[in-house]
């Protein structure tokens, strides 16, 4: 079709304004030499495809290239039709669309040409042109073509950044050629838009999507603009687009607004309670028929972190009758064990321990039940479904517990193969202990040498375990030659010097209350006050007396480097039990305690990584557990680089 040329409208010229600078020069095209920018220019193009003046015409008459146009209205993408012909009509005042415009193209090669545009295929168009111009001496592709190609290659560029989050690569080549931001493509506007609000404040970010707002052309396309701003900028920022609302067409953003709201009430660092209208509004959704298990779920998140778990095990238990995922089944665990339904609590965590996260929430249930003042038994399908989650989730925690609960029930077989796992998943003084205890109970003397070695120079905090014959020293420093069977056979008119010794063949056997007693009673005799006061602080630390061992250690000459061995030991303890309580500060003060009269062995330190994690302190744990991997790269320092890297919302 032939118009007459005028010149540039002024709205398109406003539009090269949006990012807030003059129009960048377009790139040329790296295909063939013969239509780079430098080979080709406008007013080249606007001469070879234009026709002679007709009659004499004063004004030159150009055709319009349609075959854009024709290859929209043949895909039935009516947005872009209209874009077309209003871009078309902005270019060449006086033309309109032809009256055959949806009849199937004729345009033959140069149709074959825009299906590859269509299509995304640029290197196929690219050759297809090159042999096009090799076969037909003279022939180039038209301006528009050009100049779409150009931009095509420009838009995939910059979706392929916003893909991988280049959120700078984005606003970069939205920079190049603004006018990318084409109210027809709102796919560019949104991608824009969100890159805009990462990389920069929010204003700018928001008047990017009230453009695209504007150019929405529908309510659906309208809602999902605003959708796009609230997920890019959050739920309080969008109000001036709700505020652009017609006929009532933003009503299903406000359930998205409230639930927006509820979850960032949800995040550790909020201090704003969620508004009752946003409760109560997602109430009424989730009890509609069609009420989804997400937003039952959420409701659940909300009620726990208010300390209502009666109702947040309600809301959750909904969830999962209708298909909720594993975070449904691991808020019903949490609220039901805290709203004192604790077997319910185990029957559901075990139920969903297929899941990382359920899995480590049903272990530390039953580590609790059998690590507890008073143990608590786990049925024998829960123990064989405990042992089994330990294994998957290889937790050093879970095994270390188990056996010490094997130990206790003098079940040394299996107190050696999971003291074993433990110190492979997650070494500790106290797992080590627990294995050379369970390796010497079984009588295995040359493990146990190779393996008190070892630990002593990995663990400078592990209570001392005894060899296989200890004896008690005399108040003359001279050995007593008196086997432990003998001693312990013996139950009456024993000595204070035998009490001594039998106080450690009862620490070697783990009886350890009956080694207080012995060593109380060898307390009594004023020369033997230093070693028993030793051997019964060692006692009280080994049976979670803390404290009084400290305390023992502190009041009674046993010298200078014995009773820094029990501060060390005492801090150490004190240390894991403010953890084991979920006391992360507490931990980390203990710990920095300890830390200023000596090193800091490695399984400290990981507990030091984890309470800075827990706490929120990302950086400064990501630190801790970067010098525990260069040091020697373990799978715990490997778990607490990626907790502290990608950042998983940890379950405190």
């Amino acid at each position: 079709m032939l118009v007459r040329t005028a010149p540039l409208p002024l709205a398109l010229a406003t539009l090269a304004l949006l990012s807030g600078g003059a129009q960048a020069a377009p790139r040329a095209i790296e295909w063939s030499a013969a239509i780079t920018s430098a080979s080709i220019t406008p007013e080249e193009s606007d001469r070879a495809f234009a026709r002679p003046p007709i009659d004499g015409a004063a004004d030159p008459v150009v055709r319009v290239d349609e075959s854009a146009l024709r290859y929209y209205a043949a895909q039935h993408a009516q947005t872009r039709v209209e874009a077309e012909i209003r871009r078309l009509r902005a270019l060449y005042p006086g033309w309109e669309p032809p009256a055959d415009l949806h009849r199937p193209a004729g345009a033959g090669e140069d149709q074959a040409l825009w299906d590859l545009y269509g299509r995304d295929r640029i290197d196929d168009l690219k050759l297809e042109i090159d042999r096009r111009m090799a076969r037909q001496t003279g022939w180039r592709p038209s301006p528009e073509m050009v100049e779409k190609l150009r931009r095509k290659e420009l838009r995939l560029e910059l979706i392929g950044a916003s893909d991988r989050g280049d959120f700078a690569a984005v606003t970069r080549l939205a920079e190049r050629d603004p006018r990318l931001l084409d109210g027809a493509d709102l796919d560019v506007f949104w991608r824009v838009g969100e890159a805009t609000a990462k990389t920069g404040p929010a204003e700018p970010a928001l008047d990017l999507y009230r453009l695209a707002l504007a150019a929405s052309p529908g309510a659906e396309e309208r809602l999902a603009t605003v959708r796009k701003a609230m997920a890019a900028l959050g739920p309080d920022a969008v109000a001036p687009l709700v505020a652009e609302e017609k006929n009532g067409e933003f009503e299903p953003l406000r359930l998205d607004l409230a639930r927006a709201r509820i979850g960032d009430g949800l995040k550790p660092a909020a201090t704003r309670v969620a508004a009752e209208d946003d409760v109560a509004r997602l109430v009424a959704a989730v009890k509609r028929a069609d009420g989804t298990a997400g937003d039952a779920a959420l409701l659940g998140w909300f009620e726990a972190k208010r300390e209502n778990h009666a109702a947040a095990f309600d809301w959750f238990s909904l969830a999962r009758s209708r298909g909720g995922d594993a975070k449904a089944t691991l808020g019903a665990a949490l609220s039901a064990d805290r709203a004192g339904r604790h077997e319910e609590a185990r029957d559901i965590a075990a139920a969903g321990a297929d899941d990382a996260e359920v899995g480590a929430l049903f272990l530390d249930l039953i580590v609790a039940d059998i690590s507890g003042a008073v143990r608590k038994p786990p049925t024998p399908e829960r123990a064989k479904r405990f042992a089994h989650v330990v294994e998957r989730l290889e937790s050093g925690d879970a095994a270390q517990a188990l056996a010490w609960y094997a130990h206790d029930a003098r079940q040394y077989d299996a107190a050696r193969a999971w003291f074993a796992k433990a110190m492979a998943w997650r070494p500790s003084a106290k797992s080590a202990e627990g294995h050379l205890l369970a390796v010497k109970a079984l009588g295995d003397r040359a493990t146990f040498e190779r393996l008190s070695a070892e630990y002593r120079d990995r663990f400078a905090d592990m209570v001392p375990v005894p060899g296989f014959v200890t004896l008690a020293q005399s108040a003359r420093g001279g050995p007593a030659k008196t086997s432990c069977a003998t001693l312990l056979g013996r139950t009456s008119r024993r000595s204070t010097t035998d009490d001594l010794a039998a106080g450690w063949c009862l620490m070697d056997l783990a009886r350890g209350e009956e080694a207080i007693a012995a060593f109380e009673r060898a307390r009594t005799d004023p020369r033997l006050a230093r070693e028993a006061a030793y051997g019964l602080s060692l006692a009280d630390l080994r049976a979670g007396r803390t404290d009084r061992a400290a305390s023992i250690a502190a009041g009674t000459d046993i010298g200078a480097a014995r009773r820094e061995e029990i501060g060390r030991i005492a801090l150490a303890q004190q240390a894991i039990a403010r953890f084991d309580a979920r006391d992360w500060r507490g931990a980390l003060d203990v710990l920095d305690r300890r830390r200023r009269h000596t090193a800091e062995p490695r399984d400290l330190m990981a507990m030091r990584g984890w309470a800075l994690h827990h706490l929120g302190l990302k950086a400064e744990a990501h630190e801790v557990f970067a010098l525990l991997d260069a040091q020697l790269s373990t799978r715990e320092s490997r778990m607490g680089l990626a907790a502290t890297t990608i950042g998983p919302t940890a379950r405190n």
